[in-house]
């Protein structure tokens, strides 16, 4: 039996990580990847909240202007020269803001408020002037233009004199407010906004993210011993959804990242196995989807192309997947063997003869998991097979959420962790290798799946590094991967009845 170890006490560090800017860029764009979503809604809520903040809160304004030059009568000695142009500038502004001008305005147009406001802007060393009218209509903007241009000489006279305004352009009445956005204004920078916003969480979200990308996160947590990496890897769409969809290293089509990946992992395993006099090795992670079948599946067909027989128990019970993963068909799940007459029969076992395997599992979910993995007939069952082969794998459910691993982990004599690469957190997943703790079976390491091509380097490495490509696999079908029933099954006599 494999000595144990302690294998969830934290080793604490003061020291505070540098932020890598390389591996905070990776972890931005997967997250993204994840909340993809968050930028569509985001963008959307930009869109919508600005076009509704222009028509509740933004009264439309139309502006009426008019560019044109002032001159003076040579009488008073303003002919239109610098010094004449400054003093205009200078007074001009003036004039425009007192009272006087005010009252006359008002009076021309004939009201008793202005709605709305007329500024001037001067340009320096010119006698050039712009007036701006601003009004909530156009047809307001354009009276109290006409009105300012027909009142100011009036009001001026007492200060410059004679005036007189020379038009540069032609004024005309504005048609579109000038402080409101169009409708693709309106989509152009509320878009913008809500994908920085989202831009700026998923940041925020990068950078606070504790899920587990390299051997030093699993040392802040654990002392499990690293094994190796199995590559991120993709396949393409199925015709068939019911197609088994875990890659074999096997397979001639997959790569050859991939295969020296498995077969690595394979040597180091069966070394330690071999070392600690271990037969028996339970496949475990700490949530679904890690991976945990696809890396139990390729162990047993690796260590039966040295020779070994090599059985591979499916003992999920709550969601049997091993069964439609190699494509053999329906078989007895280990409850329904124990509901059977003969549980001495053992033609539940089933030799898969294209992946040189022993296979034991079914499709039905178990109704009582505990009550079956429990039970005393399962381990006299188990304690049997583990007598006529060489390894047993047993894929069992995540520890993190269920107490099938740690049960069967009384029984078996060695644990494989698997920890899929930015999927999992610390605490998720210390708080799983604290319920494989003080068991019999000692957990003999973990490895990371699905590692990406992040830091290049290789598959069976250590540190930061793990075999570092994507993979494109093609369409697996054929006869490899989804054989009929009748060519991939075949009853083993050498199997005897306990």
């Amino acid at each position: 039996m494999v000595e144990q170890k302690n294998i969830a006490s934290p080793q604490l560090e003061n020291d505070e990580d540098e932020i890598d800017l390389i591996e905070l860029a990776g972890s931005f764009f997967r997250v993204a990847k994840k909340v993809w979503w968050l930028f569509v809604l985001l963008a959307v809520v930009g869109i919508g909240g600005l076009a509704l903040a222009m028509n509740l809160l933004v009264q439309p304004q139309y502006r009426c202007e008019a560019a044109f030059t002032v001159s003076t009568g040579s009488n008073n000695g303003f002919d239109g020269s610098v010094s004449a142009a400054d003093q205009i500038a200078t007074t001009f502004p003036y004039i425009l803001e007192s009272d006087y001008f005010n009252s006359v305005l008002l009076e021309t147009l004939g009201v008793e408020e202005l709605n709305g406001t007329i500024r001037a802007e001067t340009v320096p060393n010119s006698n050039m002037v712009t007036l701006q009218a601003d009004a909530p209509t156009a047809e307001e903007a354009r009276s109290m233009l006409d009105a300012a241009m027909s009142v100011y000489p009036q009001v001026a006279r007492f200060v410059l004199g004679s005036i007189e305004f020379h038009l540069l352009d032609t004024v005309e009445t504005p048609t579109e407010p000038y402080n409101v956005l169009s409708p693709v204004q309106i989509l152009v920078f509320g878009g913008a906004g809500g994908l920085l916003l989202a831009a700026g969480i998923v940041l925020l979200m990068a950078m606070f993210n504790n899920t587990l990308k390299t051997t030093e996160d699993m040392e802040k947590i654990s002392r499990v011993e690293y094994l190796g990496a199995l590559p991120e890897v993709h396949q393409k769409a199925r015709k068939n959804s019911n197609a088994a969809r875990y890659i074999s290293a096997l397979d001639p089509r997959s790569t050859h990242g991939f295969r020296e990946s498995v077969r690595a992992l394979d040597a180091r395993l069966q070394a330690s196995m071999q070392e600690q006099q271990a037969k028996t090795l339970l496949v475990t992670s700490s949530a679904p989807g890690e991976g945990r079948s696809t890396v139990a599946i390729n162990l047993a067909e690796q260590l039966a192309q040295h020779g070994n027989r090599v059985l591979l128990v499916d003992m999920d019970l709550r969601s049997q997947q091993d069964a439609r993963l190699l494509g053999c068909g329906n078989g007895m799940t280990a409850e329904e063997v124990l509901n059977s007459k003969d549980q001495a029969d053992l033609r539940f076992v089933r030799k898969l003869k294209h992946r040189g395997i022993y296979f034991w599992g079914g499709k039905q979910p178990a109704v009582k998991p505990v009550r079956t993995l429990t039970s005393r007939a399962l381990r006299k069952i188990l304690d049997g097979l583990r007598n006529q082969v060489d390894y047993i794998i047993l894929d069992t459910p995540p520890c993190g959420l269920y107490q099938d691993a740690a049960i069967l982990a009384d029984w078996a004599d060695a644990v494989l962790f698997v920890v899929r690469y930015d999927r999992v957190t610390a605490s998720e997943v210390s708080a799983a290798l604290s319920l494989l703790d003080n068991r019999k079976a000692a957990v003999l390491g973990y490895i990371f799946n699905n590692y990406p091509q992040t830091h290049g380097g290789y598959g069976y490495g250590y540190g930061r590094y793990g075999y570092g490509s994507k993979y494109g696999y093609g369409s697996y079908g054929s006869k490899y991967s989804e054989l009929p029933e009748e060519e991939a099954l075949e009853y083993d006599p050498a199997f005897k009845d306990l």
